[in-house]
């Protein structure tokens, strides 16, 4: 056997052995070569680059990536970018680990917080260890309740569990996010105790946000609550939304999508999201992908923290 091995050959041979989980004797079988060719040939493709092993210490601090922290910079215009090495598997913790490493970081000296909520936020205040903050912050929600999704495992609220670790005390939002009306949504606005609620939390230093993807997960369920009829869903269908948050829509340019969707909505706006000095979103998943980058592209964010995985498919050229 030449030492020089054929290139095409190696990737053969790796492929099945890493991507297929052949066994070295199945991929001699397979190849029509010597078991222990497979092992040299293996060998080769790590020299020589073809193949990287990553090994995912989940007790040790989540590894980055450099390359496509700075393409999603120029891309999106983002101010700080983290993205993580991760198996498909891992992503949901390791990036939720690594928001809640952001989070505790930009924490001290902010005197207001403001929060959404969802599976992701929900990971990132799970690996959020306690906090002693002098001054402890305000904590504020940016958007009404979900129950589907603003309901940790052990029944307690996103905004309770956050305010925990943080020792504060947080003022509460006491109306859904989404509902069948947009005469109620405008009705509701009036109310003192929810009027006052929202403009605190236009006014936060620091926000952490989790994004949605429209047909995925919990933006299915915004979509399901705002009951609309078949012509209203033509309207919203009309304007192509793609992503979500705060519950409020976007298309894949970033563009606000408008009536009726936003009108069923009680959070914080688009206008006020930008003017927060740091809007922290943090995402898992490739599915999520068209979602994320029309959110990227809306301006909102400043941070994102993100999964390798989906990462790469934010970039044209990965």
């Amino acid at each position: 056997m030449p030492a020089a091995r054929d290139i095409s050959l190696i990737v053969s041979v790796a492929r099945l052995y890493y991507d297929r989980g052949f066994s070295q004797s199945q991929v001699a079988s397979e190849l029509n070569l010597s078991r222990s060719n497979v092992s040299r040939i293996l060998s080769q493709a790590k020299e020589r680059g073809i193949v990287e092993i990553i090994i995912h210490d989940p007790s040790g601090p989540p590894q980055r990536v450099a390359t496509l922290e700075q393409g999603l910079r120029a891309e999106y215009g983002l101010r700080d970018v983290h993205v993580v090495s991760a198996t498909p598997s891992s992503a949901a913790e390791v990036t939720a680990r690594q928001g809640a490493a952001v989070l505790s970081d930009r924490l001290p000296g902010v005197s207001r917080v403001g929060v959404s909520w969802g599976q992701a936020v929900q990971s990132v205040i799970d690996h959020l260890d306690q906090q002693e903050l002098h001054p402890v912050p305000e904590l504020l929600p940016l958007v009404g309740g979900l129950s589907a999704l603003d309901q940790l495992a052990s029944g307690e609220s996103v905004l309770r569990a956050l305010a925990s670790k943080l020792g504060s005390r947080p003022l509460t939002l006491y109306a859904p996010a989404v509902l069948e009306s947009a005469e109620t949504v405008r009705s509701l606005r009036t109310e003192s105790s929810i009027a006052s609620v929202l403009e605190a939390a236009a006014t936060v230093e620091l926000a952490l946000v989790g994004i949605g993807s429209a047909g995925v997960h919990s933006s299915v369920h915004i979509m399901e609550r705002m009951k609309l009829s078949a012509a209203e869903q033509r309207l919203v269908e009309e304007q192509r939304p793609v992503g979500d948050i705060c519950a409020r829509m976007v298309d894949a340019d970033g563009r606000p999508v408008g009536p009726p969707a936003d009108e069923r909505v009680l959070a914080v706006t688009f206008d006020e999201l930008r003017a927060i000095p740091e809007v922290i979103g943090v995402v898992f998943g490739v599915e999520k992908a068209p979602g994320v980058s029309g959110v990227l592209r809306s301006g909102v964010l400043d941070t994102v923290v993100l999964d390798e995985h989906l990462a790469r498919r934010l970039l044209p050229s990965s």
